[in-house]
């Protein structure tokens, strides 16, 4: 039978042209495709991988590969474009004892002033699969890949479930160390599958979505028992149905704003969503940032319930573990520091929990700052919040 997919592992350089190969059979790590129609040449397997040498530099600097654009220079730094580079990579650093940091789209993260000790690894392994099962969509992607890119991919298929995540800077394989969400969707609801290599036992490996342990801005890959992954491919599963997700007070207004007898189409979720951002988020190509800078904090019943009494109209969100509260309203709101500056960091103006490199910031400034805001917040609330960030040093 024929499938429309992307072919993984041909030779040949596609870009991200969509075409037709044949499956042989289904291993336990996914389809084998045989044959790619475009090339008219074999495909080598989809879990094997070119082999080649690697370069390693040295003192290289790294605000440029983050989107806070602050920090220093990486102690040793390689790229690596497939599993074996990235295998090689990481024996490299073992064979020297060096500590080993990965980097993808630097999205959210920021660098230590003194830099990266050790040797980082810029991910960026590529490649789409696509197959389509009845209604399913199976959309497996290569960790090095711009996420937006997949998102606007699935919107132009007419494929739901990532509309809600569009403009989220940042690789793919951020997408699970981070479980990254945006107005009512987290990507932990799409995510079949995440393949890692486990630098520990130097073998490559496949975990389910409940392995992940998925939590709010929150993973496996961010504790120590899962430092040991590095995520290579994201299997995504979208639907070809309509489903719009719709209840977020952003996208509400929005869909109560436009409503016709229709339900909105994928593109214009897309649409709203970009809007939605751009008003809350600044270019990062212009200013410095790694949008929100703390997580939404959860907190207890009677906690909620005393801050109620104090500021009636807190937003506050029921959990199983108790009542999530919109930590940028407090900003706003109650401590007024939506586009406080110190120096050149500050809130951004279109979004207090948004912090900003307006220029030169160093490393010590942005923590120094940070760390001002979170005792602004706990003064006023009692509430101790965490950053949704990661330092690399």
């Amino acid at each position: 039978m024929e499938m429309n997919v992307v072919c993984f592992s041909c030779n040949e350089s596609h870009g991200a042209q969509i075409r037709t190969v044949s499956p042989s059979t289904k291993t336990t790590f996914g389809y084998v495709f045989q044959r790619c129609a475009v090339a008219g040449k074999e495909a080598r397997p989809m879990n094997e991988e070119t082999r080649g040498d690697i370069s390693i530099e040295e003192q290289v600097p790294l605000a440029p590969y983050t989107t806070f654009h602050i920090g220093g220079a990486a102690e040793y730094f390689t790229s690596v474009e497939n599993i074996e580079k990235l295998r090689k990579a990481v024996q490299w650093a073992k064979a020297k004892k060096f500590p080993v940091t990965v980097l993808g789209g630097g999205s959210n993260v920021f660098v230590a002033d003194a830099g990266v000790r050790g040797l980082v690894i810029h991910n960026h392994i590529t490649g789409r699969e696509i197959v389509k099962e009845g209604d399913a969509v199976l959309l497996t992607i290569g960790a090095g890949e711009v996420f937006d890119d997949i998102v606007a991919l699935a919107v132009s298929r007419g494929w739901w479930g990532l509309e809600n995540l569009s403009c989220i800077p940042g690789s793919v394989g951020a997408t699970p160390i981070q479980n990254i969400g945006a107005y009512g969707v987290e990507v932990a609801e799409r995510i079949v599958f995440v393949d890692a290599y486990d630098k520990e036992t130097d073998t490559s490996v496949r975990l389910t979505g409940d392995a992940c342990l998925f939590g709010y801005r929150d993973s496996l890959f961010k504790h120590a028992e899962g430092k040991r992954y590095i995520v290579t491919r994201v299997t995504y599963r979208l639907s070809k149905t309509p489903a719009p997700v719709l209840h977020y007070r952003d996208l509400a207004a929005w869909n109560e704003a436009h409503k016709t007898n229709e339900l909105p189409t994928l593109t214009e979720i897309r649409t709203a969503v970009c809007a939605i951002r751009s008003r809350k988020f600044p270019d990062w190509n212009v200013l410095g940032t790694a949008g929100s800078f703390f997580k939404n904090p959860t907190i207890s019943d009677a906690h909620f319930s005393a801050l109620l009494e104090r500021f009636p109209e807190l937003p506050g969100y029921k959990t199983p573990e108790g009542v999530k509260v919109a930590l940028g309203w407090i900003l706003d709101r109650v401590l007024n520091v939506r586009g406080y500056r110190s120096g050149t960091v500050g809130t951004y103006e279109g979004q207090a929990l948004v912090v900003v490199n307006y220029g030169d910031a160093t490393s010590a400034e942005l923590e120094t700052f940070a760390r001002d805001i979170a005792q602004k917040i706990f003064d006023a609330t009692e509430i101790v919040v965490e950053w949704e960030v990661t330092k690399l040093s």
